[in-house]
């Protein structure tokens, strides 16, 4: 088990990253709210390490909300026009025993590392750790996470 009670996973998911935006709390709400007056839902939101005035900001939602976004975007464009790709898939692990677990992302990474799975994004919480990998690595990764896991 490992810290890992249930992997789960969400396919079609599409990656719309921000590169170079205004590192403020401000800039990236501003970004966020455009998405969400156009009743998009979005996850995994990740920003990078600021450098300068600048960080790279990202974050998933449903393929099938791709007109939605291309709509919205002209109002969240500031600088840098963003960068879109879809063909991805979610996979989360959860457990409530990861609190207190050392080296469950290691154990991870290790697993999907062996099988040559590139991760597109990673996000965690307390309780879990969401991964964004190729959607046509789904199943390999499922199989590799389950199996290190033994879930």
């Amino acid at each position: 088990m490992y810290g890992v009670s249930k992997i789960s996973s969400e396919q079609n998911i599409m990656l719309t990253t921000f590169p170079g935006a205004q590192y403020s709390a401000q800039s990236l709400a501003d970004h966020l709210n455009v998405f969400a007056r156009a009743g998009i839902v979005v996850d995994m939101i990740c920003q990078s390490t600021p450098r300068g005035s600048a960080v790279d900001f990202s974050f998933t939602t449903s393929y099938d909300n791709f007109a939605d976004v291309m709509k919205a975007l002209p109002e969240a464009v500031k600088a840098n026009p963003p960068l879109i790709s879809g063909g991805y898939s979610k996979i989360n692990l959860f457990g409530e025993e990861m609190v207190t677990s050392c080296g469950v992302a290691a154990r991870a990474l290790q697993a999907l590392a062996a099988e040559n799975i590139e991760i597109a994004l990673i996000t965690t919480s307390d309780l879990d750790i969401s991964l964004l990998v190729r959607q046509q690595d789904e199943d390999a990764a499922l199989a590799a996470l389950k199996k290190a896991f033994e879930v």
